[in-house]
């Protein structure tokens, strides 16, 4: 319970309570808003860890939930923006399928006993990032806000689907040989 309560998974905690604003935001159309409300997460999620650095306030339990908040962001943003209509169905598709690809594959491989983590690659790290960036992409797009600047950015939102599409296939198929070596490694070992 004292982690739960250490500042970091507080600021984690409220950086959860504002995805089901994000999703509203996006489901109503309210794109601009749900831009600044990212842009308030992505601090937040930036400074937990921060704080949990600087005064030596990390925690299991913040290990754990931080990614867990991760997931759940991107989970309900790509929820919202394919209801929506903002990103087509076949990207939220290979974005939910791959995570779930990724837990099934990091289940078999607790079960096992023969590996006891499953941390995040490089590849799943970048996969992330371009998610990320292509939600964003994608409220921006239908907010107009670099309408001024840029003109129509709708060339830019299909870009990223499909750039977004192939680094999240791409970090899964690594994901599973990763787990084959992994794998391997260990019942050479027995």
């Amino acid at each position: 319970m004292k982690a739960a309560l250490a500042l970091p998974s507080v600021i984690t905690f409220t950086r959860i309570a504002f995805f089901p604003w994000i999703a509203h935001a996006i489901v109503d159309g309210r794109f601009a808003t749900a831009v600044w409300v990212f842009l308030v997460v992505a601090i937040t999620d930036s400074l937990d860890g921060f704080v949990a650095r600087r005064w030596r306030l990390t925690t299991r339990f913040g290990a754990i939930l931080d990614p867990i908040a991760d997931k759940l962001l991107l989970v309900t943003i790509y929820a919202s923006l394919g209801y929506a209509g903002a990103v087509p169905v076949w990207l939220v598709a290979i974005v939910f399928g791959r995570d779930v690809f990724i837990l099934l594959l990091a289940g078999l491989t607790m079960a096992s006993g023969r590996v006891k983590t499953f941390a995040p690659s490089r590849w799943g790290k970048l996969s992330t990032f371009v998610q990320i960036c292509t939600a964003i992409t994608a409220m921006v797009h239908h907010a107009h806000l670099l309408d001024w600047a840029l003109g129509d950015i709708a060339w830019l939102a299909r870009l990223m689907f499909v750039v977004c599409a192939a680094f999240t296939t791409g970090s899964g198929l690594h994901y599973l040989v990763q787990w084959w070596r992994r794998l391997s490694a260990g019942a050479e070992g027995e």
